[in-house]
């Protein structure tokens, strides 16, 4: 921090040699204005924490020194100023004339003027530069949802309001706030966190650690926080020297923070504030994907160690911050081509939507344990509501996978929660958390519907090609199950799934009949077989007749995985 502040005044100080050697009786003056121009600067860094690159340090020499160039020129020894009056004129001032030591000063101005201008111009049209240095996998197929797989139930809203809620287990709770909440697995569990910080500086300096954390299972909506008592010295709430981004900036002087400071705690229990960060490129501000680090704050001891993002301890699941992850969505997005591309031919481009939880993305746990975050991209088109694929960064690796094939020109997120919303709108709930999973070879929208008081209320299944398609239930695997006999019932499954046409023939045990358009689709279930079928009336009328004990002989396209088949040839042996 020192440094910082004594490198961001280098002009500074250089213009007070030169003023010294200029009126060597005036070097107390000019040496303790210099002190002071470095106290200022010192408090600023302290306060605000800048950032590190030659650009920073480029923009703080320039401000500094055109606010000490003056003094050099009036402490110059051939300056003067004349005052002529010429009869009723008013006074005419000549300025000081410009000594060769205030020309130097001038001149070195002008060349971080030119350096300033130059960084910013990289930063700002140089996006091809950190575009390549994403890792991009581009997927045709996206990974199937098992049946038990369970997206994150609760909302950030819902969990904030239940952890705000149980604050009153918190000892002197007054001194304390609810911090920022992050999504880990701890234990093989998905669990939401979020430290006790504290409320304002006069509570941090009477209780000087704050008691704990909360945590909460982020898959069962009725699940309830639990507090853990772990004091914690080094949080991002704390002053002074106790500032967790504080800390790590005093330590790692040559590394770019990107992001808040955020919570992740062992196996064990023990917490630790995890920070990303960087090394700019040269003059600009620019960032390289490939060299992300992350620094690990010990929240008890202060102790800190920086790894590679890939190469962190094993509990750390987001050494990638979600504001991270919606800066590359967007470079990705919309720089692929460069930035003029981007503006105006707009060749390639599709931009993220930003809907997630995160920053605009919404952190997803598979099931080894490993989190992404998600978001889905539209086409730069105001009019255009369709998605143009979705992306996947992994939290640790920085990897971006890419998903298109099926995903092109299906319904986006803000399609999907509309969707969503339209069915209770009477109650006003509202869709939140919409993350697009492929079931049984279908792009589907999951989406949850919260109350007004941020409650869980329900899961809505939503196929991304068809809204008619949708199905609502408040566990997801009830939402699941229903939402399958909607896709057999639709015939949906079939062009989805690459099968082989399969020969039944048997007894009818079970008979449904439900709405498909303008039409409807029988599903029936066939003693000794466990697969549900459905044919179409529009195709077979005779269909809406079937009942159970009925002999009937089809022809099908088998999901194995959803156990559902569409009929494609269908014979009611008893009727005829």
């Amino acid at each position: 921090m020192l440094l910082v502040a004594l490198f961001g005044t280098l002009t500074a100080l250089g213009m007070t040699i030169l003023a010294c050697i200029q009126r060597p009786e005036r070097w107390r003056l000019l040496v303790g204005t210099y002190v002071l121009f470095y106290l200022v600067a010192l408090g600023i860094v302290f306060s605000s924490l800048p950032s590190k690159t030659p650009a920073s340090l480029i923009g703080m020499n320039l401000v500094y020194g055109i606010f000490y160039l003056p003094l050099l020129a009036f402490n110059s020894p051939q300056a003067k100023v004349e005052v002529e009056r010429r009869g009723n004129s008013p006074f005419n001032f000549h300025l000081p004339r410009i000594n060769f030591g205030t020309k130097i000063a001038a001149g070195v101005l002008a060349v971080l003027v030119v350096l300033g201008l130059l960084g910013s111009l990289q930063t700002r049209f140089g996006v091809k530069a950190v575009y390549n240095s994403l890792r991009i996998k581009t997927v045709k197929t996206a990974p199937l949802l098992d049946k038990n797989s369970t997206p994150i139930a609760i909302s950030p809203k819902t969990v904030r309001n239940k952890m705000n809620k149980a604050m009153s287990t918190v000892p002197n709770t007054s001194y304390y706030r609810l911090g920022d909440l992050q999504t880990q697995v701890v234990k093989g569990k998905t669990v939401y966190i979020a430290p006790v910080e504290f409320d304002g500086f006069w509570r941090w300096q009477r209780a000087r650690v704050t008691p704990g954390y909360f945590i909460i299972d982020a898959t069962n909506v009725n699940a309830e926080p639990h507090f853990v008592k772990q004091a914690m010295k080094y949080t991002p709430s704390a002053y002074l020297f106790d500032d967790a981004q504080r800390v790590i900036y005093n330590r790692f002087p040559s590394w770019v923070q990107e992001g808040q400071p955020q919570l992740e705690v062992n196996d064990q229990g023990e917490p630790f504030f995890i920070q990303t960060v960087y090394k700019a490129r040269g003059v600009s501000k620019r960032i390289n994907y490939r060299s992300l680090h992350v620094v690990v704050l010990n929240a008890k001891t202060g102790a800190t160690k920086l790894y590679t993002a890939a190469g962190a301890p094993a509990f750390i699941n987001e050494s990638i911050a979600s504001s991270t992850a919606a800066e590359m969505n967007e470079i990705f997005g919309r720089y692929g081509n460069g930035f003029f591309n981007a503006y105006f031919n707009k060749t390639g481009v599709k931009l993220p939507n930003s809907n997630g939880t995160e920053d605009g993305v919404t952190p997803v746990a598979d099931k080894h344990g490993n989190i992404s975050y998600f978001n889905d991209f539209t086409s730069p088109k105001t009019s255009a509501d369709s998605t143009m694929g979705y992306s996947m960064i992994n939290a640790r690796t920085g990897t971006l996978t890419y998903y298109t094939g099926k995903n092109i020109g299906v319904m986006d997120s803000d399609g999907a929660k509309k969707i969503a919303e339209k069915e209770y709108v009477a109650q006003k709930w509202s869709a939140t958390m919409p993350i697009m999973y492929n079931i049984d070879g279908t792009p589907t929208w999951v989406v949850s519907l919260l109350d007004s008081t941020g409650a869980f209320r329900s899961y809505a299944y939503i196929k991304a090609a068809d809204q008619s398609v949708k199905a609502y239930a408040t566990t997801a695997a009830q939402a699941l199950d229903q939402y399958r006999v909607q896709l057999a019932a639709a015939g949906s499954t079939a062009s989805s799934t690459a099968t082989k046409l399969t020969k039944v023939h048997g007894t009818v045990t079970r008979v449904a009949i439900v709405p498909n358009g303008s039409s409807q689709s029988v599903l029936f279930a066939i003693k000794g077989n466990d697969y549900l079928w459905s044919v179409g009336t529009g195709d077979y009328p005779k269909a809406a007749l079937l009942q159970a004990g009925d002999q009937v002989k089809l022809t099908a396209n088998v999901n194995r995985q959803a156990k559902t088949g569409t009929v494609q040839s269908f014979t009611n042996e008893t009727f005829k």
